[in-house]
């Protein structure tokens, strides 16, 4: 083995350890450099990075050198039109990169040409990596902020729909606190809209650039939730192979949203508590402390003060998280608010869907304003979604509305009134299709009422029944193969009414 290829190898050896001990570029580049230099294989070097038109995006250097800034930008524009190493001895430009794409020019002074082929080869494999996370983490970057303008425009005011009174209060206290560093709790019925307020009280507040992070406490068993907000330490039990910072950290210097507060258990509100006193967390497995600041807002569906007479919910925690109060009124209490949702959830669901809608029969808005909404505002972008993929035309009419929403009714004061109700709606939608019927002379009246009504009854049933189309079979006393038969024959139907 000859001398220069001992040298090389040797290079070789030093630079890939100081690659690996910092794989940062600029860094790794120098350290070359220098290694280089102090083998006596160079006296200066230069490596000159170009942006996609060609023009310096920075130049990384090393050693004394002898030449001009003229010398050296008539070299880069030499190289950078033929694609070839440029210059005489002991000056020699490199080009790193190949055809149209050059990354940049390596200038080196007083090296051989083997020890500038080899460095420039390892240098361009750097520069390609470097530009390959540059242009990955710009990506990043750019995709992070295209989320973030999207959830801020889903959950800015503009898509908080209502104007009853009780709504709106809610929406202006949540407005009103946004500024503060106060602590929010949030009740109300499943559906309600809890996280739009919480994230509407983010948005609004100094941190609305920051972090908002969510937590479903209900989702999560004690251990896993412990770890979920905490974090742990490495080796704090099987499977924690490297440290990992928990939801509260993670949200430092912006909001977190502890969902379903109401069902951590007593051990989790201990420890929950002393996170929220001091303003500072442990990771499991650790015993130092860390500072936070964060923002904390809390929901639950559930009554806490029946909770904590019952004894499940610590007073204290409930005094800690109850600085600010905001209760959300369910559906049923805001009943003029419902054609404003299904007129905002319609326009939705018509866009994600590819579907027009031109009109909307009165009669869906009398059913849905005497419906209890047990689901509420969840509940109701469920029905409007359907309502929108099922039309068979360009109309929502009443025969699209869920039979067992069409079948409640409810007094004043929100108890069924009976099936004298019931049988009036039925039979107003009997006489709508025999009317239809009638002047269009068809004779396929059963059959038309038949399908369309037995298609609420399989829709349900196989809800029920969890899809499981034997088990439903079995329930309406036929075969699987008579009802998927019966299945098929109300599809082609739908599938006519589409095409029509």
């Amino acid at each position: 083995m000859d001398d220069q290829t001992q040298l090389l190898l040797d290079l070789l050896d030093a630079i890939t350890e100081v690659r690996v001990a910092n794989p940062e570029f600029k860094a790794s580049v120098l350290s070359s450099l220098r290694l280089t230099i102090g083998a006596g294989a160079l006296r200066a070097g230069r490596l000159i990075s170009l942006r996609h038109d060609g023009g310096i995006r920075a130049i990384i250097a090393q050693g004394e050198t002898t030449a001009t800034e003229d010398d050296d930008t008539a070299l880069v524009e030499a190289v950078r039109d033929s694609c070839e190493p440029a210059g005489a001895v002991p000056i020699r430009a490199f080009p790193l990169g190949k055809d149209r794409r050059l990354l940049g020019v390596l200038i080196l002074e007083a090296a051989s040409e083997p020890v500038g082929h080899f460095l420039a080869d390892v240098f361009l494999q750097w520069l390609a990596v470097a530009e390959f996370l540059d242009t990955e983490k710009a990506e990043l970057v750019d995709e992070n902020y295209q989320l973030r303008q999207e959830i801020s425009v889903r959950y800015s005011e503009d898509n908080i729909v209502g104007v009853s009174g009780r709504f709106r209060q809610v929406v202006d206290n949540a407005k009103r606190v946004a500024s503060t560093m106060a602590t929010v709790l949030i009740q109300g019925e499943t559906g309600t809209g809890k996280e739009v307020i919480a994230r509407l009280i983010h948005n609004y507040s100094p941190r609305a650039n920051r972090a908002f992070v969510v937590v479903n406490c209900g989702a999560l068993n004690e251990s896993l939730l412990e770890t979920e907000l905490f974090g742990h330490a490495k080796g704090a039990f099987t499977g924690a192979i490297s440290d990992r910072k928990g939801r509260f950290e993670a949200a430092d210097g912006g909001t977190i949203f502890l969902d379903e507060i109401g069902e951590i258990s007593q051990a989790m509100q201990v420890r929950l508590l002393r996170v929220l006193q001091e303003m500072e967390v442990v990771r499991v497995g650790e015993n130092r402390a860390r500072k936070l600041d964060v923002r904390v807002i809390a929901a639950t569906n559930r009554d806490l003060q029946s909770e904590i007479r019952d004894g499940n919910f610590r007073e204290d925690l409930y005094f800690r998280l109850n600085v600010i109060h905001l209760q959300m009124p369910p559906l049923r209490q805001r009943p003029e608010d419902i054609p404003i949702l299904f007129e905002f959830f319609l326009s939705q669901h018509c866009r994600r869907n590819c579907r027009y809608i031109r009109n909307v029969d009165r009669e869906v808005f009398e059913i849905m304003r005497h419906y209890h909404w047990p689901g509420n505002v969840r509940e109701l972008e469920n029905y409007v979604e359907k309502m929108v993929v099922l039309a068979p035309a360009d109309e929502i009419s009443a025969d699209l509305v869920p039979i067992s929403m069409m079948a409640y009714a409810r007094d004043d004061d929100e108890e069924a009134v009976g099936s004298a109700d019931h049988d009036k709606i039925l039979r107003g939608h009997m006489r709508k299709a025999i009317s239809a019927h009638y002047a269009a002379g068809s004779s396929a009246l059963y059959e038309d009422v038949r399908r369309q009504w037995e298609r609420y009854l399989f829709q349900e049933l196989l809800e029920t029944c969890n899809n499981n189309k034997s088990k439903a079979a079995r329930l309406l006393g036929i075969t699987r193969n008579t009802l998927n038969a019966r299945l098929e024959a109300i599809s082609s139907v739908e599938r006519k009414w589409n095409v029509d």
